[in-house]
């Protein structure tokens, strides 16, 4: 005899909020047919039962699990819900819940389209599931740990880790479209993640914590329906590649590389605009010392011009002088005579 799973002592508590299972009992309406995969022990599907008037089926590979079950929900079969023909002879279902299921799927994808067939006309898939970018995690990854535990976000039986832009995917490309979510949230203070991220010498400030806000750090589960659509997407998912570490660095190096020529080339601008500078400084004190010497010539010149001048006015008088000297002999020394006179003898009587 084998013995049950870690998941079957999980109770569901009435009047609790912001929970799974209470999230997921919102989203399902009084009186429809739930196939609850992964059903464990039966305990959520009791709850529906009881609460929501719901019928259960439930499958599980767990046959201890199974066993209990029996007893709390309508019916309880061991079955694999990836065997498509076996599941199929379960009937129509207006509800097919997945709480915490598909991470542990090796193909959820394909299930979620095989379990189309699963679904009367308005049926709708329930699911939660965990997530991996809950800041428990982030911060175990900064300290270097990644600790898998018997259940919780790194539940060793997870073949799949989720985040919204993963779960948004996985659902898109099984053609459904997310209607709705009420995730279940646990959000530390922002005290203590500080003090925690002191401890790795780390500091966190207004931008950290609005990334993490934007991130959805403070989701530990996202809840919520999800709806076929008319049809399957005519194309799959694109596959995504991400860089290794190792070509991560090698471009980081090239931008580096890339950056430092960006900053010679700069350089060598900048040397050859302030030689520019220096060569047009130059000129321009050429040109104003060039200005200066040519107004000091030009003065010197008219100086000249008058000194000149003057000079061909005191020639032309004493030529006159000579002249009349020359020709007007007695006169010229009769003047001369009477110059020397004192001033008073020069009258006439």
């Amino acid at each position: 005899m084998g013995e049950t799973s870690a998941y079957s002592s999980h109770l569901f508590v009435r009047g609790t909020r912001n929970n799974s299972w209470s999230n997921m009992l919102s989203f399902i309406l009084e009186g429809s047919r739930v196939l609850d995969v992964g059903c464990s022990a039966g305990n959520f599907g009791e709850a529906l039962e009881q609460m929501n008037n719901c019928t259960v089926v439930g499958v599980d590979l767990n046959p201890v699990d199974i066993d209990e079950a029996r007893g709390k929900i309508s019916e309880a079969y061991v079955l694999d819900v990836s065997d498509t023909a076996a599941v199929a002879g379960l009937g129509a279902f207006d509800v097919v819940l997945f709480a915490d299921v598909l991470e542990h799927l090796p193909d959820p994808r394909a299930t979620l389209v095989a379990i189309r067939a699963l679904l009367r006309p308005g049926g709708v898939v329930v699911y939660s599931i965990p997530n991996m970018g809950h800041l428990s995690v982030r911060l175990d990854l900064l300290e270097g740990r990644f600790t898998y535990t018997e259940t919780g976000l790194l539940d060793k039986t997870h073949l799949h880790f989720y985040d919204a832009f993963e779960i948004e995917d996985m659902f898109t490309a099984a053609g459904y479209g997310i209607r709705e979510e009420d995730p279940v949230v646990s959000e530390y203070p922002e005290r203590w993640v500080t003090e925690r991220l002191a401890g790795l010498g780390l500091t966190a400030d207004e931008t950290f914590f609005d990334l993490l806000k934007a991130t959805d750090s403070h989701v530990y589960q996202y809840v919520g329906v999800a709806i076929p659509l008319a049809s399957l997407p005519r194309n799959t998912a694109p596959i995504r590649t991400r860089a290794t570490p190792p070509d991560e660095i090698l471009g980081f190096a090239n931008r580096i590389a890339a950056e430092n020529e960006a900053l010679k080339n700069t350089d060598a601008a900048l040397v050859t605009a302030a030689q520019a500078r220096l060569e047009a400084d130059l000129l321009a004190a050429d040109k104003a010392t060039a200005l200066a010497e040519r107004d000091a010539a030009t003065a010197e010149l008219v100086a000249t011009s008058a000194a000149r001048d003057a000079l061909a006015g005191e020639v032309a008088g004493l030529r006159a002088h000579l002249t009349y000297m020359k020709t007007h002999p007695v006169a010229f020394l009769t003047r001369k005579l009477v110059e020397r006179l004192p001033r008073a003898q020069r009258k006439r009587p």
